[in-house]
């Protein structure tokens, strides 16, 4: 398994690893994209990150994130993660952003996205994508950080 960016990044502060995510892409990654959840239901069997506030977890078949508040403390539950592509000779950042839960403590909430899957040919000539990501706590109206988890999950898209 590869170490990325935000193994580095989790033993610093949730705060200031998420603005370096923010801040330090490299030139072929896109923008951030934020994304804000909708009301949904998840499905059982997805690999989570959780953290006090925070609860994370991809939906492989669909490339779904599914975000949940655990504490009613006023803040956002957020998906925060990076999708890394292999060009053919090394794993590249690609695209990386938030999926941002303001549906209220208890709440689940999901945002759909669309990854390169492993097996598919990705703009930078190769195959192959992963994703990791980090459940983080976000104050919406703010736009402050307020930690995310150490843990940090990570998954080949090969659903």
């Amino acid at each position: 398994m590869r170490v990325g960016r935000m193994a580095v990044l989790a033993g610093s502060t949730g705060v200031a690893s998420v603005a370096a995510l923010a801040l330090a892409a490299p030139a072929q990654a896109s923008s951030y994209e934020w994304n804000t959840a909708t009301a949904g239901s998840p499905p059982a069997g997805m690999k989570c990150v959780s953290m006090t506030g925070a609860e994370a977890c991809f939906e492989k078949n669909g490339d779904k994130w599914w975000v949940r508040d655990t504490a009613s403390d006023s803040h956002s539950a957020t998906a925060s993660w990076e999708n890394d592509v292999f060009d053919g000779i090394q794993w590249r950042l690609y695209r990386q952003g938030s999926c941002v839960n303001k549906l209220g403590y208890g709440q689940w909430g999901v945002c759909n996205k669309d990854y390169y899957e492993s097996g598919s040919n990705n703009d930078l000539g190769g195959k192959g994508s992963q994703l990791t990501w980090q459940a983080c706590v976000y104050d919406s109206a703010a736009g402050t950080w307020h930690g995310c988890s150490t843990d940090i999950a990570w998954v080949d898209n090969d659903a």
